[in-house]
């Protein structure tokens, strides 16, 4: 199916969120930081990005806009995850129809609506 990058400097939940989508039949990349996530983009063009938000490097949406600079990676659809608040994220993260936000706890069905969205999008362009 799809090469999905998966970016949270928790390994747990990287762990968890991989498996969750290798169990839909998804190919998943793993990276632990915002730098990585940018580095990691540019060399495997992923379908889409899964972000935490907040990551030593620079934060997920830092990273998103670095890859909105670039021609290669610029568009690629993004799932934010994140433990601050919806007024928080509301602030810091950028809107656009290639985005989703999701706030942890994760509820499994959202998650994957918003998965299967983004997928959707991406296959369209």
């Amino acid at each position: 199916m799809a090469l999905i990058l998966v970016a949270d400097d928790e390994p747990d939940i990287a762990g968890m969120v991989k498996d969750i989508l290798e169990s839909k039949g998804h190919h998943v990349a793993i990276c632990l930081d915002g730098v990585e996530m940018i580095e990691r983009a540019k060399s495997i063009k992923p379908k889409i990005i899964i972000s935490d938000v907040m990551m030593p490097g620079a934060y997920g949406s830092s990273a998103y806009k670095s890859l909105q600079d670039d021609n290669f990676t610029k568009g690629i659809p993004v799932l934010f995850l994140t433990a601050i608040t919806p007024s928080q994220a509301a602030k810091i993260l950028p809107r656009g129809d290639n985005i989703r936000v999701l706030h942890k706890p994760i509820d499994l069905q959202s998650f994957i609506a918003a998965v299967n969205e983004l997928l959707a999008l991406a296959d369209s362009k």
